[in-house]
């Protein structure tokens, strides 16, 4: 015990250090994230009170300069006449000085005090004001132009009244008027506004004439506030002396460290409260006109949305326009929020469509918009790989220096305009001859140029070595490698070659690069994979790379076969790996293609088909590799849209099933691709055109914009429904049948919802594999003994969904009807229905809504559906080879005649016939699997040939079992139609007769021994579902039951006080010396024989009774054909004649020492005794054949559980013989001599 306790002492303390540790680290954490919090604070207020620190400083320091500026304004002394007497008066530099004030700047204030201080300017004071005030000046000049009018203040006494005057004239602003020049005002308006704040300009007047100003200012502003800016601007640099304004921001931080903000002395509250009130005003409507501004530009953008998604373009000018509204309104709004900040105003909610009017990007945005998502012109990596991943060769090339061509560079950067693509159209639709026939000559104008190339001998040199280098190559390590060895082997061949040799070598070399390049060109239509097409680029640019040689390419190219159309996408490929190193090849190929697509729209003819499909999947190909520009694709589209008939429609859905999926997932052309597939399924819609057309625009349409199938929310299923199917549905396999059965027990069947739901999977075959049906029925199997209620209902739901789908025809629910045949006929192999059940459903799948009649064509069985003869050929082939009882077979064999009625009911069909009822136009599948399905049942089974040999056979077995009905068929002429179920010949014996109680599926007594050792496992494993209560008694049922019990106990109690009766025996063999008695004298002259064989005897308990005494009571023994021995009784002598006699033979015991004596009589066949004697022969007879069937139907039992036992594995094999097994036969020996023949042979 001391033990124990300190081992548990041990854990507890190691869980108290665990648990320690544990909340030690966590504290440790937490200690850790609040410091990083407190931190993080901490950074954010110091950051904080350095900005307020710096901005009251700032304003602090502003404040001071302008308080000592307008005390050294205002305590000044004028200087006298000596002070000028001294200084410069020339008119020169006087004026020299009025002209830099017109141009000032804050660069040249320095220099300006300096001539101020040496020259007498008292005559040019106007002059100097009035310069002054026009001046055109910065922000950044203001400060220094008030130091220079501070000065001059100071110096001349008359500057003050000059100088207002001149402001007055440059201020003056009318409410009628525009502002001809607002960047001058607003610098002007700051300027005056400083100069009043310095005491330069009296405080009087210039508060009147700025307050006058801004009047005018706000009065004008309050439709379009336009001078928003001016106001702004002032607020921004003077709204802090004039109204009393700061930063929202800053007296928040002020508030928040308890800092006192500066204030100016200049004005007071009063006069600042006045302006303020007036700015608040002003900020009112311009909030106002802020929102009509965005109503404005929403509605504009709902226009341009709403003409992109007609049209699939914009125009220039509402684009221009778009633009400038979308910056007119962001500029507006950015300085309303500047307001709003300085006057501590609120901003009133804009709408969220304006957060994505960015400046500048509103048609942008509605591109993106308009993609719905991420674009992916290729759809998966292979196809992506195979139209941009090129082998770039320009680098392997030797003596290359041509620029590099980027596909991507190719497409024209205007925009992919309607207008642009009718321009195009109509500038290029006027041709006089056809492609094919004018350029064939210009292909040939110069013969000699391949002679003349002077690169033509160095890659003749390498012709024979080219051709295998290039097919070896499988990656571009390989392809690299190759190459360089390739050029290092021509420089060292130009090395040893000799000079005098190059001429006469140079004629030949030719002649076998034009044989080479020919077989080339042949070979160049074999290359159908991207390592092969790849392969001839690069043998072509290596050794045919010639000017000639290219013309003679694209014409070869071009004139591809026009049945083709498989090689055209290598064939792109091609000339996009040529054209990273040549462009002629690609430009005269574009050239051809173009001039003859519009050559055939000019020709409008309705020839050559297929010359024409060619030539627009030709272009739609070059389109996806970016050599053929999206605008000439879509301006082709939209020459065949004009004239959209005939041709034009196989050619515009040709090329829409090519390149119109990339084409429509181009941001560049997704809207105008859009518009064209909307124009054509109109036109599909309002014209009367032919359905094949109608259905490869809708194919094509489709194609490109697949239908958005309707999202539905989920709804989320309980955890449990979830649970049960994951078994079913996900678990369930051939390993774990066992598994799931035991999991699906311990699920609370008591819940009627949970309950109900298991049952719905457990029906729905249909939902799982095909080849996990049968794991379902076995599943469905081992459940069948705990939950039998719930297997009964999965039953009658397979019945239900076969019978549906019988009554509803309809395609979409063949796999459904095929799935649950497969499960029903599965449910049959596991003994959970039975035989008449399944014979049924066989019947009602060949008959049910079905017509006998040709003339009647039913709806539920159309004579173009064959589906019926699967579903039943699914059902035989599944469950019908285990119909092994003699009874079940025969029933089968009596179906299998009407099936085969339906069959060739079915095929004789005129749908499925054409002249002379031949039948070749019935699908040999559905033939085969009829022919299989019979094989598979009824190997040795004799087909019949016709539906004539059909009928004969239903009528022969309509009149084998129903004769009474033969004259009813012969009186009217009623159809040949299926019976619906065959009675039972034998009531007593069908084929789970054998399949008792005794005999258990063998899981079942499986799952019986688990109960016992797992029955803790959960309350509701092995409880079987509640019976239904039962139905409450009356009164009456309680006493007639009552009265019921008590008269069959009384008669129970009087039979058992009555002695028990001593069985007799019935049957007692005739003696030997009784058969072989002698013949009489009329025995033999009859030819009788005096034997009395078999014959019956009567036992008579008392000696001397004579035979007239035997009464009907005595057991006796008759038979019917055993002579009668005559003159022994009375009566005897007239027996002989009488053929309908019975004899019997009288056994009694005699007077004197019991010796038993015979005497026979005969009996006629009409007497109780003879009757009674046939009876009780027959019921022995009937006995003795039951236990007969019985007998066998035992035999034919155990046989099936041997042959089921065969299917287990090896393992689960019981190799012990069984009693009812045949002994194996002796081994013959050879033996010498003859041979027996029956003892080889028997």
């Amino acid at each position: 015990m001391s033990g124990i306790k300190t081992s548990e002492e041990a854990k507890m303390s190691t869980t108290t250090t665990s648990s320690t540790i544990t909340a030690s680290t966590s504290t440790a954490g937490g200690e850790a994230a609040a410091d990083t919090v407190t931190a993080d604070a901490a950074a954010l207020e110091a950051e904080e009170r350095a900005e307020l620190q710096q901005f009251i400083g700032e304003l602090q320091e502003k404040i001071e300069c302008k308080r000592q500026l307008r005390q050294q304004n205002s305590n000044f002394e004028l200087p006298g006449d000596t002070y000028f007497a001294r200084l410069d008066s020339s008119l020169k530099k006087n004026t020299a000085f009025v002209k830099k004030l017109k141009l000032f700047t804050a660069t040249q204030l320095d220099t300006l005090l300096r001539e101020l201080s040496a020259l007498n300017l008292s005559k040019y004071i106007s002059e100097i004001c009035a310069a002054l005030a026009e001046a055109k000046l910065k922000m950044t000049d203001v400060p220094a132009v008030v130091t220079l009018a501070s000065k001059l203040h100071c110096t001349y006494a008359d500057f003050d009244a000059h100088f207002l005057e001149a402001w007055q004239k440059a201020l003056n602003v009318k409410a009628s008027e525009k502002i001809s020049n607002p960047s001058k005002l607003r610098v002007d308006l700051r300027l005056f506004a400083e100069l009043v704040s310095s005491g330069v300009i009296q405080m009087k007047p210039g508060l009147a004439q700025l307050g006058m100003v801004l009047v005018q200012l706000i009065a004008q502003d309050k439709d379009d506030h336009s001078n928003f800016s001016i106001i702004l601007s002032f607020c921004r640099h003077c709204g802090e002396e004039y109204a009393g304004l700061v930063p929202q921001k800053m007296q928040q931080l002020a508030s928040k460290y308890a800092l006192e903000m500066p204030k100016s002395d200049f004005l007071s509250a009063d006069k600042q409260l006045n302006l303020r009130t007036m700015l608040k005003g002003y900020f009112k409507a311009l909030c106002k006109h802020v929102l009509a501004e965005q109503a404005a530009l929403m509605n504009m953008t709902k226009n341009i949305r709403r003409t992109m998604e007609c049209k699939g373009e914009i125009s220039q000018e509402k684009r221009e326009k778009c633009e400038l509204m979308q910056a007119s309104f962001d500029k507006l709004l950015a300085s309303a929020q500047s307001l709003s900040e300085l006057l501590g105003e609120p901003l009133p909610e804009l709408t969220k469509e304006s957060e994505c009017c960015n400046p500048g990007t509103v048609i942008d945005n509605m591109l993106d918009s308009a993609a719905f998502g991420t674009l992916d012109p290729w759809g998966d990596e292979e196809a992506r790989a195979f139209y941009t991943d090129l082998p770039d060769l320009r680098q392997f090339l030797p003596n290359f220096s041509a620029p590099k061509v980027d596909l991507e560079t190719l497409e024209e950067p205007s925009e992919l305009t309607e207008e642009a693509i009718d321009a195009n159209i109509d500038a290029d639709l006027d041709m006089d001859d056809p492609p094919s026939a004018a350029s064939d000559t210009a292909l040939d104008k110069d013969p000699t140029d391949e002679q003349s190339m002077s690169s033509a001998t160095t890659n003749a040199e390498a012709a024979s070595i080219a051709p295998a280098c290039c097919s070896l190559l499988p990656s571009d390590k390989k392809m690299s490698s190759a190459l360089m060895e390739l050029g290092r082997q021509q420089q060292q061949q130009q090395q040893d070659q000799q000079p005098n040799n190059q001429t006469a070598q140079a004629q030949s070399q030719s002649q076998q690069l034009r044989k080479q390049f020919d077989v080339f060109l042949q070979n160049l239509f074999n290359c159908v994979n991207k390592e092969l097409i790849d392969s001839a680029a690069i043998e072509f640019l290596l050794n045919y790379n010639t000017k000639h040689q290219r013309k003679k390419l694209t014409r070869i190219i071009f004139n591809v076969q026009r049945t083709r159309l498989d090689i055209l996408p290598y064939l792109s490929r091609f000339v996009a790996i040529v054209h990273m190193c040549n462009t002629d090849v690609a430009a005269d190929l574009l050239e051809l293609l173009r001039k003859e697509f519009k050559w055939h729209i000019r020709k409008k003819n309705q020839l050559n088909i297929e010359s024409k499909l060619k030539i627009v999947r030709f272009i739609g190909e070059l389109v996806k590799f970016g050599l053929f520009r999206k605008s000439d694709a879509l301006g082709c589209l939209k020459m065949l849209l004009r004239d959209f008939i005939h041709h034009h429609i196989e050619m515009a859905c040709a090329f829409v099933e090519v390149s119109g999926v990339y084409l429509y997932n181009c941001r560049d052309s997704r809207l105008l691709m859009n518009v064209f597939l909307d124009q054509m399924l109109r036109m599909k819609t309002a014209t009367a055109m032919d359905s094949r057309h109608a259905a490869q625009i809708e194919s094509v349409y489709y194609l490109v914009k697949p239908p958005e199938s309707a999202k539905r929310e989920a709804t989320p299923r309980p955890t449990i429904h979830e649970y049960i199917r994951h078994l079913i549905f996900e678990e369930l396999c051939k390993q774990n049948v066992e598994r799931c059965i035991k999991m699906l027990r311990r699920i609370n069947w008591h819940d009627t919802e949970i309950s109900s739901y298991a049952i719905k999977c457990l029906s729905k075959a249909y939902l799982l594999r095909f080849p996990l049906i049968r794991c379902l029925a076995d599943l469905v199997s081992g459940l069948s003994s705990y939950q039998p209620r719930a297997v009964t209902i999965v039953i009658d739901n397979v019945f239900e969904d076969i019978r549906a789908g019988l009554e509803i025809h309809s395609p979409k629910m063949s796999q459904r009807r095929i799935a649950m045949a497969k499960y029903l006929g599965e449910m049959y192999n596991y003994k959970l229905v039975e035989s008449t059940h399944i014979l049924n459903t066989l019947y009602s799948i060949i008959s049910l809504g079905a017509s006998m009649d040709q003339s009647i064509i039913s709806p539920l069985d159309p004579p173009e559906s064959l589906f019926r003869l699967k579903l039943a050929c699914m059902l035989l082939d599944t469950c019908g080879p285990y119909f092994t009882s003699q009874v079940t077979r025969k029933k089968l064999d009596y179906f299998l005649v009407f099936f085969q009625h339906y069959y060739w009911f079915k095929k004789s069909h005129p749908v499925f016939s054409q002249s002379e009822n031949t039948s070749d136009l019935f699908p040999i599948l559905v033939d085969h699997t009829y022919r299989d399905c019979l094989a598979g049942v009824r190997p040795k089974l004799k087909l019949y040939k016709s539906l004539e040999q059909a009928k004969e056979a239903i009528d022969q077995l309509q009149e084998q079992l129903y004769p009474q009905l033969k004259a009813n068929n012969n009186a009217q002429d009623a159809n040949l139609a299926t019976i619906s179920e065959i009675s039972e010949i034998d009531e007593c014996v069908t084929d789970d007769s054998g399949s008792s109680n005794d005999q258990q599926r063998e899981r079942q007594a499986a799952g019986g021994s688990e109960a016992d050792q797992i029955n803790d496992w959960t309350e509701y494993e092995a409880e079987p579902a509640l019976p239904p209560p039962p139905p409450e008694k009356s009164k009456e049922d309680l006493e007639f039951e009552q009265m019921y019990e008590k008269m069959t106990s009384d008669s129970y109690q009087e039979r058992l006080k009555e002695p028990p009766l001593k069985a007799t025996n019935k049957d007692i063999p005739v003696p030997m010396m009784a058969r072989r008695q002698k013949k009489s004298y009329d025995q033999i002259q009859g030819n009788q024989t005096p034997q009395i064989s078999k014959a019956a005897t009567a036992v008579v308990s008392t000696a001397g009774t004579a035979a007239a005494d035997a009464d009907d009571s005595l057991p006796v023994s008759c038979s019917e054909s055993t002579p009668v021995e005559g003159g022994k009784s009375s009566g005897s002598s007239h027996s002989n004649n009488n053929s309908g006699a019975v004899p019997f033979v009288l056994m009694m015991r005699g007077n004197k020492g019991g010796k038993q004596q015979f005497k026979t009589f005969v009996a006629p066949s009409d007497s109780q005794l003879a009757i009674n004697l046939k009876l009780q022969e027959q019921k022995t007879r009937e006995e003795k054949e039951k236990v007969k069937r019985l007998t066998l139907n035992i035999t034919e039992r155990i046989e099936m559980e041997d042959y089921q036992e065969s299917l287990q594995p090896l393992q689960q094999r019981s190799f012990t013989q069984s009693y009812y097994q045949k002994p194996n036969k002796h081994k013959f020996k050879h033996q010498k001599g003859a041979p027996d023949a029956d003892l080889i042979f028997h």
